[in-house]
C-alpha cells in the first residue's frame, strides 16, 4: 500500500501535535511505511520511538514492540493513551485477567502499539497468539542489548534472532542511541536485516554541555554545582551502592531534596523513589548505573558522575538522559585514576577475551577523560563518527580556549597576594576560604582574620576562585607543593603581583549560563503547576501531559484561544480536546491582567511546511543577505553544525540560497570535490551516513553537510533558472 507524504504529515500533526520531523525520523518513517527492515542509530532525543509509533498508526494491523524494561513499556504507554492511540503492554507482573484482557484486545483489533519484553515474548502461549495474530511491524527497542559486543549485554535478547524467524515477512526495524560498528553488524545478523540497511545518524548532541574535572573536594563542586541548577531535575551517578546512600544523605543535610536508588533497596522503594522522580516531586536522584534505562523523563537538566564510568557507551548512554526535550543540559563528571582501579576490581572476570575488550574501553574513558581538545572528538570517534576539532562551544575545554575570556588580572593579584601574605602555607581551599572572609573556626584560631586580604573576594563565589586557581595554575603562575598542596608563586605569577602582566580566564563552567527559548518565567511556573495538578489528577508523570518544550513556547507565544493552541509544537487534537480548556483559560487570565496579546501568529510563517520555524526563515535570509558563515554563526549563537541544518531545512522546503556564497566555504580541492559529487549523484542526497561510509570516512560530516547545500542550491538554481 502506498502512502502519500501528505497523509503521514497529517497524521503526524493530528496524534502528535507537531508539524515538521526531526533529523532521519521523515526517511525511517516512510522505509518502514514501504516495508522495509533497518537498523537506525539516532542519539537520544532524536525521537526514535516516533518513528514506529507514526507507522503504526498508518498501516493497517498493529506494531510489536520488544522493550528490556517494565518501566520503560509503562511508560510508552502512558505516553500513547494520552495521545488517544490504543497501546498496551503484556508482561509477568500483570494478573491474568489483565493479561487475558490485553489478548483479546488485541485479537478484536482494538491495539495499535503492544509492548512485551523478550522474555515474554518467547513463552509458546505468546508466540501461539501472535502467530494467530501476526504483526504489521516489529520494533526492537534498546537493540544493542542483543549483542555481546555491547555494553549492555541481555542473554533474552539473543533468542529475538528465533522471532524473526517465525515472523519473515514482517518488517523489523532495530533502534538504538549506542552502537559501535561491530556492534551494529551483530545487531544486523541477528535480526536477518541486510548490512546495507543501517540508517546511522550523528551521535552528537548538541544540546549537551560535557565538562569533566579533577575529583578534589569533589562533594563541594558538587553542590556550587547543583546550586547553578536550582529547581531543576538532575541524576547524580555514583559507583557503589555506599556512595550513593553517602551523597544523598549529605545533599539533605545541605537543605537538597534527593533520594538515592540502587539495587540494595527493596523493589517498593526503588519503585517509589522513582515515581517520586520522575513525577518531579522530588527533583534529584542519587543512583547507581541500574537506575535510568526505562527513564523517558523529557526535562532532565543535569547529569553529574561522581566516579568514572566504565566505558564510553555508557557514559553517553547515561548522559543521554539529560535534555531529551531539546534544551540545554549540562553533564559534568568528576574523577581520578583511583578510579580506575575501582573499576577493574568490579568489571574483570575470567574471560580474557572479554576482559582485554574491557581494557579497551576503559582505555577509551581514560583518553576522553584527558583530552586537551574538544571533548566531541574522542566521544563520537568511538561510535565511528569523525567530529571536527573546531570548537562545539559546549564543552568545557572549547569554553576554555574561546575568545570570550573575562578580565581578572585584579582577582589574580587578590589571589596570588593572599597565598604571599599566608607566607605560602596554605592549600587553595584555605586562601579561598581567607579571600571569602570565612569566619570557620580553623581560620579564626590560626589569626587569618588579622591578613590584610581578608574578605577582600567576597564578591566572587568558591566557585569562581577555584576557577581562577585552576586557570593559574595551568598558566604556570603557581606551583602546588605535594604533599600538602600548599601553593607557592612561580616568577610568571610575581610578574602579575608586580602588574607587568595582566590575566584573562574562562568564565567557570559551572556558572556559564546557557541561553533557552525566551519565556515569560511568572507563566511558566503558573503552567507547571497547572501541569503538575493534571498529573497528579490523570495518575501520570508531568511530562506525559505537555513537556517543558511545549510550556515555553505557551509562555512565549500566549496561545489565547483553541485555534493558537494547536499551533503549539507538542498539542494534538487529543491532548487539546482535553487540556486546552484549562491551559487558555489559565493563559488567557495572565495576558489580560497584564495586557499581552496572542502571538501565536509567529508560529505560522507563510513558508513551506517544513520551514515553518521563523528562525529557519531568519537564518536564511540573514545569510542571504550577504553574510558569511562566520558571520552568521556569532550572529545567532549557533555550532556550523546547527547554522548548515537550518539551511539545509530552507532548501528542502522550497527556499533559495545563494550557491555561489556557499562555494566561497568549501575547503575541499577539486579532487575531493569531484568525488563527493559523484558519490552523491550515486548514493542520493537524502542520507549522509551512506555517503560518509562510502568515502572511506575520509569527508567529514560538516564537509558532506556544506557539499550537498550547494548541490540543492544549484540544482534550484537550474529548474528556476
Amino acid at each position: 500500500m502506498q502512502y502519500s507524504e501528505e497523509s503521514v504529515y497529517q497524521a503526524l500533526e493530528k496524534y502528535f501535535g507537531f508539524r515538521d520531523f526531526l533529523c532521519a525520523q521523515k526517511e525511517t518513517v516512510l522505509d518502514l511505511l514501504e516495508g522495509k527492515s533497518l537498523l537506525a542509530v539516532m542519539p537520544t532525543g532524536s525521537g526514535k520511538s516516533l518513528c514506529y509509533q507514526l507507522p503504526a498508526m498508518i498501516k493497517d494491523g498493529y506494531t510489536l514492540v520488544v522493550s528490556p524494561m517494565l518501566s520503560l513499556m509503562k511508560d510508552q504507554v502512558m505516553q500513547m493513551l494520552e495521545l488517544g492511540i490504543p497501546a498496551a503492554m503484556h508482561n509477568s507482573l500483570q494478573s491474568p485477567q489483565e493479561q487475558q484482557r490485553v489478548r483479546d484486545e488485541l485479537q478484536m483489533g482494538k491495539i495499535k502499539l503492544l509492548y512485551m519484553a523478550p522474555e515474554t515474548l518467547m513463552r509458546p502461549q505468546i508466540m501461539q497468539l501472535l502467530e494467530t495474530n501476526p504483526p504489521a511491524l516489529i520494533a526492537v527497542d534498546e537493540a544493542h542489548c542483543i549483542s555481546m559486543w555491547g555494553h549492555d549485554f541481555r542473554p533474552e535478547y539473543r533468542q529475538l534472532s528465533s522471532l524473526r524467524s517465525h515472523f519473515p515477512q514482517v518488517p523489523c526495524f532495530a533502534l538504538t542511541a549506542t552502537a559501535i560498528p561491530k556492534v551494529r553488524e551483530d545487531i544486523c545478523t541477528q535480526l536477518g536485516i541486510p548490512q546495507d540497511r543501517q540508517r546511522i545518524e550523528s551521535f552528537n548532541r548538541s544540546n549537551l554541555l560535557l565538562a569533566v574535572e579533577p575529583k578534589k573536594d569533589s562533594f563541594r563542586r558538587l553542590i556550587s554545582f547543583l546550586k547553578s541548577h536550582t529547581n531543576e531535575s538532575g541524576i547524580i551517578y555514583c559507583m557503589t551502592r555506599k556512595k550513593v546512600e553517602d551523597i544523598a544523605n549529605r545533599l539533605a543535610l545541605e537543605g537538597f531534596m534527593a533520594l538515592p536508588y540502587h539495587a540494595g533497596l527493596t523493589d517498593i522503594e526503588r519503585h517509589q523513589h522513582q515515581e517520586s522522580f520522575i513525577r518531579d516531586e522530588v527533583p534529584i536522584m542519587v543512583a547507581t548505573i541500574a537506575f535510568g534505562m526505562g527513564i523517558n523523563k523529557s526535562n532532565v537538566r543535569f547529569v553529574v558522575h561522581m566516579d568514572l564510568p566504565k566505558s564510553l557507551e555508557s557514559y553517553y548512554q547515561e548522559i543521554g538522559r539529560a535534555g531529551r526535550d531539546g534544551l540545554p543540559a549540562s553533564c559534568l563528571l568528576l574523577y581520578s585514576y583511583g578510579d580506575v582501579i575501582g573499576l577493574e576490581r568490579i568489571i574483570y572476570g575470567e574471560d580474557e577475551e572479554l576482559n582485554e575488550s574491557t581494557r579497551a574501553h576503559l582505555r577509551a574513558m581514560l583518553r576522553y577523560c584527558d583530552y586537551e581538545g574538544c571533548r566531541r572528538v574522542p566521544l563520537l570517534n568511538w561510535f565511528g563518527e569523525r567530529f571536527e576539532d573546531s570548537g562545539c562551544e559546549m564543552c568545557d575545554n572549547c569554553l576554555a580556549a574561546s575568545s570570550e575570556q573575562i578580565n581578572a588580572g585584579r582577582q589574580a593579584q587578590m589571589f596570588l597576594s593572599a597565598i604571599v601574605r599566608a607566607e605560602e602555607r596554605y592549600p587553595a581551599k584555605r586562601i579561598i576560604q581567607i579571600l571569602r572572609g570565612s569566619k570557620a573556626k580553623a581560620l579564626l584560631e590560626a589569626g587569618d582574620d588579622q591578613l590584610s586580604v581578608w574578605g577582600i573576594g567576597k564578591e566572587w563565589s568558591e566557585t569562581s576562585w577555584f576557577s581562577l586557581f585552576q586557570a593559574l595554575k595551568k598558566d604556570r603562575s603557581l606551583l602546588q607543593v605535594y604533599r600538602e598542596n600548599r601553593l607557592k608563586l612561580s616568577p610568571r605569577g610575581w610578574e602579575i603581583i608586580r602588574g607587568e602582566r595582566g590575566f584573562s580566564m574562562p568564565a567557570s563552567l559551572i556558572e556559564v549560563m546557557i541561553k533557552s527559548e525566551q519565556k515569560d518565567d511568572e507563566l511558566f511556573s503558573q503552567l507547571s503547576s497547572l501541569r503538575r495538578q493534571i498529573a497528579e489528577r490523570q495518575k501520570v508523570p508531568p511530562y506525559i501531559i505537555f513537556s517543558d518544550r511545549s510550556l515555553r513556547e505557551m509562555s512565549s507565544t500566549y496561545p489565547q484561544s483553541i485555534q493558537s493552541f494547536l499551533k503549539i509544537s507538542g498539542v494534538g487534537s487529543h491532548k487539546a480536546e482535553h487540556y486546552g480548556e484549562e491551559f487558555i483559560a489559565l493563559i488567557r487570565a495572565y495576558c489580560e491582567a497584564r495586557g499581552i496579546a496572542d502571538h501565536t501568529d509567529q508560529l505560522e510563517e507563510k513558508v513551506p511546511r517544513e520551514a515553518r520555524s521563523s528562525r529557519t526563515q531568519e537564518v536564511a535570509t540573514y545569510f542571504n543577505g550577504g553574510k558569511n558563515l562566520q558571520e552568521s554563526m556569532v550572529h545567532f549563537g549557533f555550532t556550523l553544525d546547527t547554522l548548515l541544518g537550518h539551511l539545509q531545512r530552507w532548501l528542502e522546503s522550497g527556499g533559495r540560497l545563494d550557491e555561489e556564497l556557499l562555494k566561497k566555504y568549501n575547503l575541499l580541492g577539486d579532487a575531493d570535490t569531484a568525488r563527493v559529487r559523484a558519490c552523491f549523484g550515486e548514493l542520493g542526497m537524502e542520507a549522509l551516513g551512506p555517503v560518509y561510509r562510502a568515502l572511506n570516512e575520509e569527508i567529514s560530516y560538516t564537509e558532506l553537510k556544506l557539499m550537498r547545500l550547494i548541490l540543492v542550491a544549484e540544482l534550484k538554481s537550474r529548474q528556476e533558472g
